[in-house]
């Protein structure tokens, strides 16, 4: 029995899976509008967060909610990221569905073993990696909201610094882990490398306001967390490790080519 399921997996084809990575406002959506995607699902946990903060009645202009807006934003999140990660996902492997997985894929551990799971499952998977500037993801961020006629999110810009450092601290590790099924496309042109200056401009005029006080042991913690980030980000400002991503990469449409075939 074990050789005849062998036989039909191989008979039908191995279910194609699209790992997405990149910050936000890297520009992972104007690459997959090249993709010739047919009938392939593309699943982004961003669509039930949407939903999720509309039935709560949270504004979507995240960079200037309140805190109760902001608690209400992450308990969100969470059930957003629960429904992809315990039904939609699962349910579309069982039925051995080719997809698309657009997210930033900030976690390396969490995009890893989900790229184990679905190669266990018989999947051919391969990794989009989108970089671009801080600067360029921050504005993107910013402008999210009202470019969309408040339609799309727009996030904190803390939460954005974050899953920039993460997302361009995993390229060299997701490059290595996906071999041959991994191509990167950098979108950048002139932006600000000072870090400071980047800070004063996108994330200082939505500091988040009436916050509930934190105790000196908590306000020397997140004092020491806001510190390392920054270091790290700004090594990465400094080094020539950004400009090797970008040398590393390709333009869109060749990248688009590659994926296509990879789909077809």
């Amino acid at each position: 029995m074990i050789k005849l399921m062998e036989l039909l997996r191989e008979a039908t084809g191995k279910p194609k899976a699209l790992l997405l990575a990149g910050a936000p406002g890297a520009g992972k959506g104007y690459v997959l509008r090249k993709l010739n995607l047919g009938d392939i699902k593309v699943l982004n946990v961003d669509n039930a967060f949407i939903d999720l903060l509309k039935k709560a009645n949270v504004t979507l202009d995240l960079k200037n909610a309140t805190p109760e807006e902001r608690s209400a934003s992450s308990k969100a999140m969470a059930a957003a990221t629960k429904e992809l990660k315990t039904d939609i996902l699962p349910q579309a492997i069982a039925n051995r569905e080719s997809f698309v997985l657009d997210s930033t894929s900030a976690s390396f551990k969490n995009t890893i073993t989900l790229k184990k799971e679905l190669e266990e499952a018989g999947y051919e998977v391969f990794m989009l990696y989108v970089y671009t500037d801080l600067e360029r993801s921050l504005k993107q961020n910013q402008d999210r909201f009202e470019k969309s006629g408040g339609k799309d999110r727009s996030l904190s810009p803390y939460i954005v610094l974050n899953a920039w450092n993460s997302v361009t601290k995993n390229f060299s590790p997701y490059k290595n882990e996906f071999g041959d099924n991994f191509v990167s496309v950098a979108n950048t042109g002139e932006a600000l490398k000072d870090l400071d200056q980047i800070v004063n401009k996108y994330v200082k005029p939505f500091k988040p306001k009436d916050t509930k006080p934190k105790t000196p042991k908590q306000a020397e913690r997140s004092k020491k967390t806001r510190e390392k980030l920054h270091n790290e980000i700004q090594d990465w400002l400094s080094s020539t490790q950004v400009q090797d991503i970008v040398d590393s990469s390709v333009a869109g449409e060749e990248a688009a080519n590659i994926i296509n075939q990879f789909l077809s």
